[in-house]
C-alpha cells in the first residue's frame, strides 16, 4: 500500500479500537450548537483583546510587560470555556442518556459502567484540547512581547488543563446521583452556581498568583504543588469510582472499590505528612500539623463512614461468588466488602488508628486529648446513623439511608 492508503488504514484501526462512546460523545459535542458558540465567541473575544490590547498599549507594547496582561486575558477567556461550559456539558451528557431513555440501552450492552463513564470524560477533554488549540495561536502572539514568561505559561496551562478534567469528572459523579426529573432539574440548578463558584474561586487564586512572582526555585513550592496534584488525582479516582458504581446494577458490588480509595487517601495523607518531616531533616511532625491532620482525617471517615455504616447488610449471591474461599483471606477483606456492619468495622479501624497516632508519646497531653475526643465524637454519630438506618428500616420499608444521613448530618455539631 502506498504511505496514504496506510495512514488512512491505520486510523480507521485505531477509530474501531477507541471507546465507542467517546467516539459519540465526541460527534455529538463537536455538531452541537453549543459548542459552536462557545467555540465562536472564544474565538471573537480573544481576537477583540488583541485588537483593543494593541490599541491600549500603543507604543508601550516594544517595551512594557504587556505579554503578562495579554496573557491573564487569554487565560480567561479559556478559561470560562473549560471549567464552565465543558463540565456543564459533561453534566448534561449524562442526564441526557437518562432523560431519552437511551442509558438503558447502554447497561444492557458490553460496554461495563466504566467505559461510559471514561468515554464521556475523554469526550470533554477532547473539547478542552480542541479549545486550547483555538486559543495557542494568540498564546505565541504573547510569546512575542516583553513580559512573557514560558515557565509561569506552561504551569497554569497545564494546571488549567488538570482542574478541567477534575471538574468535568464531579460533574460526571454528580449527574449520576439523581435518577427522578424533580432531582435533575435541582441538580442542575445547584450545579450551574456550583461551576459558577469554583470558577470564581480558581480565577481569584490565579489573579493572586499573576500578581506575585512564582518561586520555582524553591523547595517548599514543589511540596505543595507536589502535594496538590497528589491530593488532585486521589479525589479525582474517588470521583470515577462514585459514578461507576451508580451505574452498576444493585446486585453488584458497588461498595468495595469506594473504601478501598477511602483508604488510600487516609493512609497516603499521613505518609506524605511523614515524608515531608524526613525530607525536611526535621524528623518531627508539629503538634499544629497532626492536630489539623487528625481533624481532616476525622471528618473524611465521619463522612465516607456514615455512607458505608448506612447500607443494607444484605449480600447478593453474585458477590458472594466473587468472594475468595479461603477463611483468612475473606477475614482480611471483609471491611472492605458491602454492608453496613462491615462499613462501621472499617471506620472503627481507621478511627483507633488516628487515636493511636495522636496518643503517641513525642506528643503533648492536650494532642492526645483534641485527638481521641474528636475520633470518639466521629464514632458515636456514625454509629447512631448506623442504628437509626436500622430501626427505621425494621419500621418502614420506605425508610432510606439517604435518611438516616440526613438525620446524622443536621444533628450532628463539631466542637
Amino acid at each position: 500500500m502506498s504511505t496514504g492508503e496506510k495512514f488512512f488504514h491505520m486510523a480507521d484501526y485505531l477509530t474501531d479500537r477507541l471507546n465507542p462512546i467517546l467516539v459519540k460523545e465526541t460527534r455529538q459535542a463537536l455538531k452541537s450548537r453549543q459548542f459552536i458558540v462557545t467555540f465562536m465567541l472564544l474565538l471573537t473575544v480573544a481576537w477583540l483583546i488583541s485588537v483593543f490590547g494593541i490599541v491600549w498599549f500603543g507604543p508601550a507594547i516594544e517595551y512594557g510587560s504587556a505579554g503578562r496582561a495579554f496573557f491573564v486575558a487569554y487565560y480567561y477567556v479559556i478559561g470560562f470555556a473549560t471549567l464552565f461550559v465543558v463540565p456543564f456539558g459533561s453534566f448534561r451528557s449524562m442526564l441526557n442518556e437518562r432523560d431519552q431513555n437511551t442509558y438503558e440501552l447502554l447497561s444492557i450492552s458490553t460496554l461495563s459502567p466504566r467505559q461510559i463513564v471514561s468515554g464521556k470524560l475523554l469526550s470533554s477533554l477532547v473539547q478542552v484540547f480542541i479549545y486550547y488549540s483555538a486559543i495557542a495561536p494568540f498564546i505565541a502572539f504573547t510569546s512575542l512581547l516583553q513580559g512573557f514568561d514560558l515557565a509561569m505559561v506552561t504551569l497554569f496551562l497545564t494546571l488549567g488543563l488538570l482542574w478541567s478534567v477534575f471538574v468535568s469528572m464531579i460533574a460526571l459523579m454528580l449527574s449520576t446521583l439523581s435518577s427522578s426529573r424533580q432531582w435533575q432539574a435541582i441538580n442542575t440548578i445547584g450545579m450551574l452556581g456550583l461551576l459558577l463558584w469554583q470558577m470564581s474561586v480558581a480565577f481569584g487564586l490565579s489573579a493572586a498568583a499573576f500578581s506575585e512572582s512564582i518561586p520555582f526555585d524553591d523547595e517548599e513550592f514543589w511540596w505543595v504543588l507536589f502535594s496538590f496534584l497528589i491530593g488532585l488525582g486521589s479525589y479525582f479516582l474517588l470521583a470515577q469510582q462514585i459514578a461507576v458504581s451508580r451505574l452498576t446494577f444493585e446486585s453488584d458490588n458497588r461498595s468495595s472499590g469506594v473504601r478501598v480509595i477511602c483508604t488510600l487517601q487516609f493512609w497516603l495523607l499521613w505518609i506524605g505528612v511523614w515524608a515531608y518531616s524526613y525530607y525536611s531533616g526535621t524528623f518531627a511532625v508539629d503538634e499544629e500539623v497532626i492536630v489539623v491532620c487528625a481533624t481532616i482525617s476525622c471528618i473524611h471517615w465521619f463522612l465516607a463512614g456514615l455512607f458505608f455504616s448506612t447500607e443494607p447488610d444484605h449480600v447478593s449471591r453474585r458477590i458472594r461468588r466473587s468472594v475468595s474461599r479461603f477463611g483468612l483471606l475473606r477475614l482480611l477483606i471483609a471491611p472492605w466488602m458491602p454492608g453496613g456492619r462491615r462499613g462501621l468495622l472499617l471506620l472503627s479501624m481507621h478511627l483507633l488508628a488516628i487515636v493511636v497516632i495522636g496518643n503517641l508519646d513525642v506528643w503533648p497531653a492536650w494532642v492526645h486529648n483534641i485527638v481521641t475526643v474528636t475520633a470518639l465524637y466521629v464514632f458515636i454519630y456514625v454509629s447512631l446513623g448506623a442504628a437509626v438506618g436500622r430501626w427505621g428500616q425494621a419500621v418502614t420499608p420506605e425508610f432510606r439511608p439517604a435518611h438516616a444521613r440526613v438525620l446524622v448530618i443536621l444533628m450532628a455539631r463539631w466542637p
